[in-house]
């Protein structure tokens, strides 16, 4: 084997190293992709049951629902079907917050009270 074999040899080897790591790589975004449309779905059921459950119980109509939908959706200024996390400063020492944390990084004051609708985490 001369030289040249031995350059293109090692140049295999790497790109088939780098096209195993691109596999495991694909096979877990698979693996993450199937649990979030898993969760999707799931999530798709619970509101329209609860929907359901709210018309059914009430007299609120789809057009109430759909009204809703877009005063929540512009809340934090676009309306992109999102719902934002937000930020705001710490009451305590006014540190700039994550409407995602429960308490301040920088003080360590809760923040509970401080979130803008009730399923944010």
């Amino acid at each position: 084997m001369d030289l040249w074999d031995l350059h293109n040899q090692g140049r295999i080897n790497a790109a088939s190293t780098e096209a195993r790591h691109a596999s495991s790589k694909a096979s877990g975004v698979a693996t993450d992709l199937h649990l979030l449309e898993r969760r999707v779905d799931h999530l798709t059921l619970l509101c329209q049951s609860m929907w359901e459950l709210l018309r059914d119980h009430s007299d609120l109509s789809e057009q109430q629902l759909r009204a809703k939908i877009a005063d929540v959706d512009t809340r934090d200024g676009k309306a992109d079907g999102k719902i934002r996390k937000n930020t705001f400063p710490c009451p305590k020492c006014q540190a700039t917050c994550h409407s995602a944390n429960q308490s301040c990084i920088m003080c360590g004051a809760d923040l509970k009270m401080h979130k803008t609708h009730l399923f944010e985490a």
